[in-house]
């Protein structure tokens, strides 16, 4: 005699159809749904990955290409450019390229290239940094190291890491809702670098970059050729000067970021570099502060990502950010605009980001300070170069 079929059995197909209709139901709703919560986050997955070299199928993978390039067809683009009145006239052409110039690379796991506008249209909106042009106060402690100990507060409330009156920089945590970091000021920017690898055909870890240089800190800069996540931080993208001697090749893609010859930060859409009294300078963005202004808001399009930022106050004292990302436990990291807002809190009046993502590194005292994403936190990636600070104990 055939036996009937079991509640149990009639229910397991029924059961599964609602299964599938209700992941069904969710999926449509996570990429089709208008409501802002849901367009924010959704934004925010697209971007995140996006903006990655090889985690770009985190958002391929899973939702479609016509939603994808909705988004980021609204990725931020740099016309601007920040403390221009402090570049000199130049010539019409670029430095020549070098017999080491890296030729054609690939982009670094780092943000979305930047578009650029002809620096002519742009050139008249600028205005001068406020506050002065002085280097120093009555007592030569701009900082205001003096009166600043470990465990306290700054004057921009964050706790306070290091205080080294003897190298004229302090380093507070940065802690501020899901994202961790670093940022130093230092009180001489004449002693802020670039720094460059040692090696041919291979970059340099920070902490071995500092010890090169017998610098006292410093953060990663340009971007990099990474292929699978595995470059050896030999072949620059860009654009670069360290201390007057160019290398790499300029893009069109990439703002830049550079210090002149008078100590002043310049940020944003330079695209000659020859006779601009350059001596110091990458090539990256987005753009963060242009002019004691914020130069985005919010994601930008660029997502939820470790970063690294340079910046000046009016003063002069140079003020580097890293923003620790990837870690639900530690920190996931943080937007463009947060980075904007933390700067602005410090008196930046002109800031731009440096590569991002697993190269985001800061060093002080010989060691890395910042909790990267690397695969050897305690040690950071190989970088072509790093924006470094050179110790007084050496001069």
């Amino acid at each position: 005699m055939q036996r009937k079929p079991t509640k149990r059995r009639r229910r397991a197909p029924i059961i599964c159809a609602v299964i599938a209709a209700s992941l069904a139901l969710l999926y449509c709703i996570a990429v089709f749904s208008p409501i802002p919560f849901i367009v924010y986050w959704r934004g925010i997955w697209i971007e995140t990955a996006m903006t990655t070299a090889d985690h770009q199928w985190l958002a391929t993978a899973f939702m479609p290409g016509f939603v994808i390039d909705r988004v980021m067809a609204e990725t931020g683009s740099s016309d601007i450019i920040g403390g221009g009145e402090f570049l000199t006239e130049a010539n019409t052409s670029q430095p020549e390229d070098t017999d080491d110039s890296p030729g054609s690379v690939t982009e670094s796991d780092a943000d979305t290239p930047i578009t650029e506008k002809p620096e002519e249209t742009i050139a008249a909106e600028q205005t001068k940094p406020s506050g002065g042009d002085s280097y120093g106060s009555a007592d030569g402690d701009i900082l205001g190291l003096a009166s600043m100990k470990v465990g306290a507060k700054d004057y921009a409330g964050n706790t306070i890491s290091v205080v080294d009156i003897d190298e004229g920089l302090f380093v507070s945590d940065i802690a501020k809702g899901e994202f961790k970091g670093k940022i130093m000021l230092i009180d001489d920017p004449s002693r802020v670098f670039l720094g460059v690898t040692t090696k041919a055909n291979e970059g340099l870890r920070i902490k071995d970059m500092l010890s090169a240089y017998g610098a006292a800190a410093g953060i990663n800069a340009s971007g990099f050729a990474d292929p699978n996540g595995e470059g050896s931080g030999a072949e620059l993208i860009g654009l670069s000067c360290s201390q007057g001697t160019f290398s790499g090749e300029y893009v069109s893609y990439y703002g830049s970021v550079l210090l002149t010859n008078e100590n002043k930060l310049v940020v944003g859409n330079v695209t000659i570099w020859n006779n601009k009294g350059i001596r110091d300078g990458i090539q990256f963005g987005p753009v963060l502060v242009a002019d004691g202004t914020a130069a985005v808001s919010g994601s930008a399009g660029y997502g939820l990502q470790p970063r690294t930022a340079i910046g000046q106050r009016s003063d002069g004292a140079i003020i580097m950010l890293v923003i620790d990302g990837r870690s639900i436990l530690h920190s996931i990291g943080c937007t463009v605009g947060d980075m904007a807002e933390i700067l602005l809190s410090y008196g930046c009046v002109n800031a731009a980001c440096c590569d991002g993502g697993s190269s985001s590194v800061m060093a002080y005292g010989g060691e890395v300070i910042n909790v990267n994403s690397s695969a050897n936190p305690t040690l950071g990636r190989r970088l072509p170069n790093a924006f470094l600070v050179k110790s007084k104990k050496s001069t």
